[in-house]
């Protein structure tokens, strides 16, 4: 019993300092009066009012540049723009639309001018109760925090030491808490279409939906949040016709 007892106590300590040291969550954004007129999603029609714009610099793949990535606040729903969010691989797409609930609409253009839309849903955007507890002694194993914050944008980040299980590697990752989703973004990297984004935002297993990368930097790759704020885009979809299997 005392043993059990004792496990526990250290299961719940670091959880506890973990609430210390998170940042505050900003503000819940509302809606624009646009939204309420141009979010038609049964006409297929997308209203995003916000961008998220990151500066980045791959060195493996000796690519820099800039992120841009739409946002709908109240929904958490994203749009990912060619040439502006993802790179393609033999596949191309004008625009791919995800939700926090794992569903990813993607949208394109053949040579021949046909305009089609194909989805797909990624399960890992809703995990079980065990990697939730998972997820959480993961980060409280791996993300140290360091004194360091700092607020942009509306959001308050703090730096952590972020390291790994294989190696002794420590990069630097900021991370701020946010009123909406952050998984559409994260969830992107396990699409089974041919897209990726010009550095990894690869941490859902490590991360909750209102935790948003705003640094990350290590010897290999590095970038950062430079903008947060309104951006109106409105996406129209209703000429793509579903491809079906």
């Amino acid at each position: 019993m005392k043993a059990n007892l004792l496990y526990f106590l250290l299961f719940l300590i670091p959880l506890l300092h973990q609430k210390q040291v998170f940042a505050q969550p900003a503000k819940k954004i509302p809606a624009d009066k646009q939204r309420s007129v141009q979010w038609k999603p049964e006409k297929g029609q997308y209203y995003f009012s916000h961008s998220l714009v990151f500066d980045f610099d791959n060195k493996t793949a000796r690519t820099k540049g800039k992120i841009r990535i739409y946002l709908d606040p109240v929904s958490g729903a994203m749009c990912f723009l060619k040439d502006s969010s993802f790179t393609q691989k033999g596949k191309s797409f004008d625009l791919i639309i995800g939700f926090p609930n794992g569903k990813y609409m993607f949208y394109k253009t053949d040579e021949a001018g046909k305009k089609t839309r194909t989805s797909e849903t990624v399960n890992e955007m809703k995990p079980d109760a065990e990697t939730v507890l998972q997820r959480k002694e993961d980060f409280a194993t791996y993300c140290l925090p360091t004194a360091n914050k700092r607020t942009e944008f509306g959001l308050e980040s703090i730096e952590y030491d972020l390291g790994y299980t294989t190696s002794d590697t420590k990069d630097k990752i900021w991370l701020a808490k946010t009123p909406f989703s952050i998984y559409a973004l994260y969830g992107l990297e396990f699409v089974e279409n041919a897209v990726s984004m010009p550095v990894s935002f690869d941490y859902m297993h490590l991360l909750d939906a209102d935790r948003l990368i705003t640094e990350f930097s290590s010897k290999d790759t590095s970038f950062k949040l430079i903008r947060f704020g309104r951006d109106p885009y409105t996406a129209i979809t209703k000429s793509y016709q579903e491809l079906k299997d």
